[in-house]
C-alpha cells in the first residue's frame, strides 16, 4: 500500500512538471523561429506586410 502511494504522490508531481517542461519547448522554439522569421523579413526589403 506505501508503494502505491508513492507512486502516486510521484505521478501527480511529475505530470505538472513535465507538462511546464514541455510547454516551455513549445515556447522557447516558437520564440526562435520567430526571431528567424523577423530577421529574414529585413533582409528583403521588397514585401511589405
Amino acid at each position: 500500500m506505501l508503494e502505491l502511494l508513492k507512486s502516486l504522490g510521484f505521478a501527480v508531481i511529475m505530470v505538472p512538471v513535465v507538462m511546464v517542461v514541455i510547454l516551455g519547448l513549445i515556447y522557447g522554439l516558437g520564440e526562435v523561429f520567430n526571431a528567424f522569421s523577423a530577421s529574414s523579413q529585413k533582409k528583403q526589403p521588397g514585401q511589405q506586410r
